[in-house]
């Protein structure tokens, strides 16, 4: 719901974002506002006492900057952690993109059942050490069909290496393994991504280093998501804010 009428009959906008804080140790939901820009972040982390910001040791978010920016600005003295499955999603996006691109280069159409790239497609973003036998000769068959697809495809498993290291050293290389592999492919999708992930570095290395994510954050969104569709949509956000916190409470007694 975006607009609806007040009691006046008029016309006015309805904010259809929230933003959901949630306790990573027990997974509580803390509050729901408004809104899905920094500034929200900033005023709600701000109208909270001193002594609770000075104890938060660490924030999990996705690859959002100005969030990052917002959570910097208040609680400097905490760190900052960026959850796994976004970096992921995001290597698996370019993925796919090198493999549209290359679709019209090489055959100046989108791909097609007879194409093995884009038959075995699934196949491109999925994890190394889980494929069987079989499907690691149909991902030889891609790549016998376009090399580049292989390299792009290398350079996400690097990426995912990358996430699995838990100490400084591996991280670092990891890091220069996936910098070197970058560097020798002239791709544009494999540069920006990799322009992403230097300037999320830091949060990366405290991810590698305390392994926590936002997963609790993604099932509280669930949620939230969840008890607006079955009440078809929520006109007040004050109701919507505490029938979630109620129904999270309750969820956290029992």
């Amino acid at each position: 719901v975006r607009y609806l009428k007040n009691e006046a009959g008029k016309v006015t906008r309805v904010e259809p974002w929230s933003i959901v804080f949630t306790d990573l140790d027990t997974g509580a939901i803390l509050d729901i506002v408004d809104g899905r820009r920094g500034q929200a972040v900033r005023d709600w982390i701000g109208a909270r006492p001193r002594w609770w910001r000075n104890r938060v040791e660490l924030v999990a978010m996705d690859m959002s900057t100005e969030f990052r920016r917002a959570v910097r600005k208040v609680l400097p003295k905490a760190a900052i952690t960026v959850d796994h499955w976004h970096v992921v999603a995001r290597a698996n996006q370019m993925v796919t993109e090198v493999r549209r691109r290359r679709a019209h280069d090489l055959h100046g159409r989108r791909g097609r059942a007879t194409d093995p790239a884009w038959k075995y497609r699934k196949l491109l973003t999925c994890n190394q050490e889980n494929m069987s036998s079989a499907q690691r000769g149909r991902m030889q068959e891609i790549i016998a069909s376009d090399v580049e697809l292989g390299v792009i495809w290398g350079i996400k498993e690097h990426v995912r290496q990358l996430l699995k290291t838990d100490h400084i050293d591996g991280f670092h290389r990891a890091w220069a393994e996936l910098e070197h592999a970058v560097k020798a492919t002239r791709m544009r999708e494999a540069k920006s991504l990799f322009t992403t992930l230097k300037m999320w570095r830091k949060e990366l290395l405290t991810f590698c280093r305390t392994r926590v994510t936002n997963a609790r954050s993604e099932a509280a969104n669930l949620s939230a998501k969840n008890l607006k569709r079955a009440a078809r949509g929520y006109r007040n956000h004050e109701h919507y804010r505490l029938r979630l916190l109620l129904y999270t409470a309750a969820q956290q007694a029992c």
